[in-house]
C-alpha cells in the first residue's frame, strides 16, 4: 500500500513579500526595455529608409497611444536603473 505524501503547496497558499513583487516587477521591466528597444531599433530603420517611412513611424510616435507607449518605456528605464 503506498504512502500518501504530501503535495506541494499552491502558490497562492504563500503572502506575496515585498522582495518578491519587486523581484517580478523588475523582471516585467526589463521585459519592457527590451520591447522598447525593438521600437528604437524599428524607429532608427525607419529613419535610414527614407522620409516618408520616417513621416509614418514619427506620426505613429507622437499620436497619444505612441506617446503613452513612451512614457511607459521611459517609466521601465527608470525604475529598472533605480532597482539595480
Amino acid at each position: 500500500m503506498p504512502r500518501e505524501r504530501p503535495l506541494s503547496p499552491h502558490l497562492l497558499v504563500y503572502k506575496p513579500q515585498l522582495t518578491s513583487v519587486l523581484s517580478i516587477s523588475h523582471r516585467l521591466s526589463g521585459a519592457a526595455l527590451a520591447g522598447g528597444s525593438l521600437l528604437a531599433v524599428w524607429w532608427i530603420v525607419a529613419l535610414a529608409t527614407g522620409p516618408e517611412y520616417f513621416g509614418f513611424v514619427q506620426a505613429l510616435m507622437l499620436s497619444v497611444p505612441g506617446q503613452l507607449v513612451l512614457m511607459a518605456f521611459s517609466a521601465a528605464v527608470f525604475y529598472h536603473l533605480s532597482n539595480g
